[in-house]
């Protein structure tokens, strides 16, 4: 008696492990980019696969001159032999183990693959010859081996025979490798049908966009590219923050497939910025890159430009932008514009605090931020005069809002940290860590929650000036409108913002601050094909007439509104949507494993609002890759101190 075993493996092949990229011809003969979908392209392996595991009994079907074996015997001898291994004789625990082996081959095979780069499975002569070199690979590697050392044992034992009087024939082992050819080119004839008629993204070269369906992709040529080449509906978004990519996704989403439209987005930074861990990477909790998504990988449908704007010209519906790399310059044009730039900050007209101070708000300035700190306290290590330490040690955070009180706490818990565990000749009371807040108490907008905020801050070493402001900073000297000076090398500045200098030029209604007024539909009220929302807008609530706060969470859900009434426009259609939203929460994080959150009404403070805080924001980051490398970095920072590696 014996036996032989197809395997039921399941590949991933070697450009879907990420958002692989290949190239194919279009419809003219020239090169297309091709992306790939992991999720799809799994799935297709899987189905492949299982229709695989059905083709390759085929063999088994030959004449009965070629065999003596019956299809069931075939099967159902390695699966009471993967059982007897595990100790049962229940052949459904066979089953389990031979899916199980399969699994772990088909791992390997993949991440084989995937390194060499052989192979792109969209072409079926690929696909197949994927398929074929993966069954061979696995006849010779797995089959030949567990034929010998494991199965051949099993069933001497079984039967009671000695070892020897099991013999695989010639026979035996054409019908395996056939049958795993046939597994392996079914496999990769199904995968590579799907993944070219439903996997894949279709790139325009010439447009630089994506399309999911080659049908859609093949329109797009003959209408845009074709010999009548006529216009589109051009929708021009200014700004790669939370308000910019989040109204990019809708209109992506509902205009996949429209090829008479056409979308661009334009954004200084080359990546989207998770702006609320900012305090963290500043740090040294989360790494730089961590928090940072490229702008490109949400543009499947959009042309990208890395450039900064220099000017919005509402009459002439066009942008002037400058690109980022050497400064060149062009002109964009727009049927529709959607205004993301977010703020700047407002220092209030004082050049010393500008000049001086450091700010929070973009990934450069929390690596300035982190470096600098790590200097003074090199610095402070050094030094003798504890007058002139205590100077470098100093570290102060002017705004009692979110952005200020995170940024104290978070700044707090890393020198004090460091001093303890690596500055010895820094005393631990020697760092003085102030906040200074405008303010009669922080965090105004969670209520009396503010009142325990400050509380914990000042338990933890924070020195608290409310009702105070930050009137120069000149020669390393703070000075306080209460007439209080402190000699300090660090101050971070997180009192206020105000619109960016191309808003506040825009020819249209302003608020006092700069920002874009906008009507109930977030559209410019002397422009409605012009759109305005996050923090460059000013958008009063219908109910109650007061404004909406610039926060993260309102501009997503802006975006929401914006793009409805964006796809009513661009359709012609009616049904636009006024904004109203009702604040869910808010919540900060002031310390170690301590914070305070305001959500549905409810207050939470200390550890669970710690966690709360944590979970929301690591379920908001863009992908499932940025999620578990911020995962791995706050579970790392529970057992070990933060790195003082100066990033230079």
């Amino acid at each position: 008696m014996y036996g032989w075993c197809p395997e039921f493996i399941y590949l991933v092949p070697v450009e879907s492990t990420i958002t692989g990229i290949c190239s194919i011809l279009d419809m003219d003969g020239k090169a297309q980019i091709v992306n790939f979908s992991l999720r799809k392209e799994v799935f297709f392996i899987a189905l492949g696969s299982m229709l695989g595991a059905g083709a390759m009994l085929l063999p088994t079907l030959l004449p009965n001159s070629l065999s003596n074996l019956s299809i069931s015997s075939d099967f159902y001898t390695f699966w009471v032999v993967a059982a007897r291994v595990l100790g049962s004789d229940n052949h459904i625990v066979g089953v389990f183990v031979h899916l199980s082996i399969a699994t772990i081959i088909g791992i390997v095979v993949g991440l084989i693959l995937y390194k060499t780069s052989m192979l792109n499975i969209s072409k079926l002569s690929n696909g197949i010859a994927f398929g074929l070199l993966t069954g061979g690979i696995v006849t010779v590697v797995f089959t030949l081996p567990a034929q010998y050392f494991w199965i051949q044992p099993t069933i001497a034992e079984i039967n009671n025979l000695p070892v020897q009087n099991v013999v695989f024939s010639e026979v035996f082992w054409i019908r395996a490798l056939v049958s795993h050819f046939v597994w392996g080119a079914t496999l990769g004839i199904v995968a590579s049908i799907l993944t070219r008629k439903k996997g894949t993204n279709y790139r325009c070269h010439r447009c630089d966009i994506e399309f999911g369906k080659l049908a859609t992709y093949e329109a797009h040529e003959q209408y845009i590219h074709g010999p009548d080449n006529p216009d589109t509906k051009k929708i021009l978004i200014l700004g790669g923050g939370y308000a910019g990519v989040g109204v990019l996704n809708h209109i992506q989403e509902k205009l996949h497939n429209d090829v008479a439209v056409s979308i661009t987005l334009v954004s200084e930074s080359n990546f989207f910025l998770h702006t609320p861990m900012l305090p963290e990477m500043a740090t040294g909790t989360i790494e730089p890159r961590h928090i940072a998504t490229p702008i490109r990988n949400f543009c499947r449908r959009a042309r990208f430009y890395h450039a900064r704007v220099m000017e919005v010209d509402t009459v002439k519906k066009s942008v002037s932008i400058q690109r980022s790399s050497d400064g060149v310059s062009s002109v964009l044009h727009y049927d529709y514009l959607v205004l993301a730039l977010g703020s700047k900050t407002n220092f209030f007209g004082n050049e010393n605090i500008e000049k001086n101070a450091f700010t929070i708000k973009s990934l450069d300035d929390a690596i300035r931020i982190r470096n600098h700190i790590i200097s003074m306290l090199e610095a402070a290590d050094q030094e003798s005069d504890p007058i002139v330490q205590e100077r470098l040690a100093t570290f102060m955070v002017v705004g009692g809002g979110f952005s200020g009180v995170e940024t104290v706490g978070e700044i707090n818990d890393f020198v004090r940290d460091s001093v303890t565990k690596f500055y010895r000749n820094i005393d631990p009371g020697t760092p003085r860590i102030i906040l200074v807040a405008s303010g009669e108490k922080i965090l105004p907008e969670i209520g009396n929650l503010g009142v325990h905020a400050k509380k914990s801050l000042e338990e933890s070493g924070v020195t608290m000036y409310t009702k105070t402001r930050l009137a120069d900073l000149v020669e390393n000297v703070a000075h306080l409108n209460n007439s209080e000076q402190i000699p300090c090398h660090t101050v971070i500045w997180a009192g206020g913002n105000a619109a960016d200098d191309v808003i506040a030029r825009i020819d249209t209604e302003h608020y006092k601050n700069g920002s874009l007024i906008v009507d109930q539909y977030m559209r410019l009220k002397n422009h409605p094909e012009v759109f305005a929302l996050g923090d460059c807008s000013y958008v009063t609530d219908p109910r109650t007439g007061k404004p909406y706060p610039p926060t993260a969470q309102h501009a997503i859900r802006q975006a929401g509104t914006v793009s409805e009434n964006l796809l009513h426009a661009v359709r012609g259609t009616d049904g636009a949507s006024s904004f109203v939203y009702d604040t869910k929460g808010s919540m900060a994080k002031i310390g170690k494993k301590d914070g305070v959150a305001l959500l549905m009404g409810r207050e939470f403070r200390g550890f669970v609002a710690w966690f709360i805080w944590k979970q929301y924001y690591l379920s908001t980051l863009p992908t499932f890759e940025k999620r578990l490398r911020v995962g791995l970095d706050w579970f790392i920072d529970l057992f070990f101190p933060r790195d003082i590696t100066r990033l230079d």
